[in-house]
């Protein structure tokens, strides 16, 4: 079974690939799958659907072992011309090694930040939150891969506002020491967070 790494599984996504892999899928075939629901290399056109490109390869593995083991709720998604899936049913689909491979591949691309609207008040004030709650494991307004942390900079806003709902709600599990700063949050303090990360442009 993959193994969930010790750093837990931090944010993150939401349907890797159509349905349809088999085990004899080749790396290429798997991150085309892939792209049909996170978009060329990984860069999401679809405001529900996350982009992973430039996520680090722990992050992946993190998120797709989650799923796996349903420790991680999944949307339903279907992507044009494509069937209607979900990450937990993808997950099972895949063998460790084609993880490996899906994840190493999209570690190596370039993440590109969404041109969005954004309440630029909030976002100044959702700055402040972050330096003081999350800067230390989500560095560099959360654009630093290398945390081996989501890249939140630049994030949909649509899924993260779905990623924190899950969260508030206990039906997505995060690592102890990230409860611990959300529950130091004040109201009102993930709204601006959430148009802070989304004003990284």
């Amino acid at each position: 079974m993959l193994k969930i790494r010790s750093r837990g599984t931090k944010i993150l996504l939401a349907g890797l690939l159509a349905a349809g892999l088999t085990t004899f899928a080749t790396a290429s075939q798997l991150s085309d799958k892939c792209d049909n629901c996170h978009g060329k290399d990984g860069n999401s056109t679809d405001e529900k659907v996350p982009s992973i490109a430039g996520f680090s390869s722990a992050v992946i593995e993190d998120a797709m072992a989650a799923y796996r083991n349903e420790e991680r709720p999944a949307d339903k998604y279907k992507p044009e011309d494509g069937d209607e899936t979900d990450m937990i049913a993808i997950s099972k689909k895949l063998s460790d090694d084609q993880v490996k491979e899906v994840a190493a591949h999209y570690a190596k691309q370039k993440f590109m930040p969404h041109k969005q609207s954004f309440d630029a008040a909030l976002a100044k004030k959702g700055a402040k939150v972050h330096k003081k709650r999350c800067e230390k494991c989500h560095s560099d307004n959360g654009s630093n891969a290398e945390d081996d942390a989501a890249i939140l900079a630049g994030q949909w806003k649509a899924y993260l506002k779905r990623q924190f709902k899950l969260i508030e709600s206990g039906e997505r599990d995060v690592p102890k020491k990230m409860k611990k700063k959300l529950k130091k949050l004040k109201d009102g303090d993930i709204e601006k967070l959430i148009e802070f990360y989304s004003s990284q442009q």
